[in-house]
């Protein structure tokens, strides 16, 4: 019976995950119940300041439960097959509170008329979303949502961390997912100050914590790292033809400076 509420926990999990992320999409195309221009609005520099400290928040959150030092500690309450889907959980209640209680700024900054230049800025901002899906699939999806983690321990299977790999979209670019975080924010047609206050505060916390992760990915994977970060750029992709080194028995593609 414990294995079947693991492995509800962490379907439930993941589908939340999945559904904040959809409203997340709905929310910045003004689209579904939360809309970033749309609701009650207010005084404009206290709406400022509280979708400011929203965003902090869930930022701080969200970089306390990713540390190695957090994660040490958490897994001695938690069991350690489940702190993923628990971060994946705790992730996805938190977006849909900032996005439930997120405060319009409808203000307009640019806004685009011409038909076609809004159908391309709408398939960029699409593939933003694409972007970050398929890089979770590269260096394992249901790693990276908690599943994997759950299904191994139900089968009484030890413990195993996905190699480290550079294959497909991380040959590119070593920051995939941020990139398509990235280019959500920033592609639209109908720029509000509401949606330029969270795409610039949400670029300047990637922009801020990526240091941090590849200090973290350096010391865990070592100078096979340092030199997958010689070759390959951190967001905009350097698209030369790629060459193979060798990890011990794996092989990660890297493009060739």
């Amino acid at each position: 019976m414990i294995k079947v509420l693991f492995l509800l926990y962490a379907l439930v999990s993941y589908v939340l995950g999945f559904l904040a992320l959809l409203a997340l999409a709905g929310f910045l195309l003004n689209l579904g119940p939360w809309r970033i221009d749309t609701g009650s609005t207010g005084d404009e520099l206290a709406a400022i300041a509280a979708n400011s400290l929203l965003l902090a928040g869930y930022f701080a959150l969200h970089s306390i439960m990713a540390r190695p030092g957090f994660k040490r500690r958490w897994t001695r309450l938690v069991l350690p097959a489940l702190e993923r889907s628990t971060y994946v959980l705790i992730a996805g209640l938190s977006l849909l509170l900032l996005l439930a209680t997120w405060t319009p700024l409808p203000a307009s900054l640019w806004q685009v008329e011409s038909e076609a230049a809004r159908a391309a800025i709408y398939a960029l901002h699409g593939l933003g979303w694409v972007i970050m899906v398929a890089a979770t699939f590269h260096i394992n999806h249901f790693e990276f949502f908690g599943l994997r983690q759950v299904w191994r321990h139900l089968q009484a299977l030890p413990a195993t961390e996905v190699p480290f790999s550079a294959r497909f979209l991380y040959g590119l670019a070593r920051h995939p997912i941020s990139l398509g975080w990235m280019i959500v924010f920033w592609a639209t047609p109908d720029m509000s100050l509401g949606h330029l206050l969270m795409a610039v505060i949400t670029t300047g916390y990637i922009l801020a914590i990526t240091p941090v992760e590849e200090a973290d990915l350096e010391r865990q994977v070592g100078p096979i790292y340092r030199d997958y970060q010689a070759r390959v750029p951190a967001f905009l992709p350097r698209l030369r033809r790629a060459r193979r080194i060798r990890q011990g028995e794996s092989l990660v593609d890297c493009p060739d400076r």
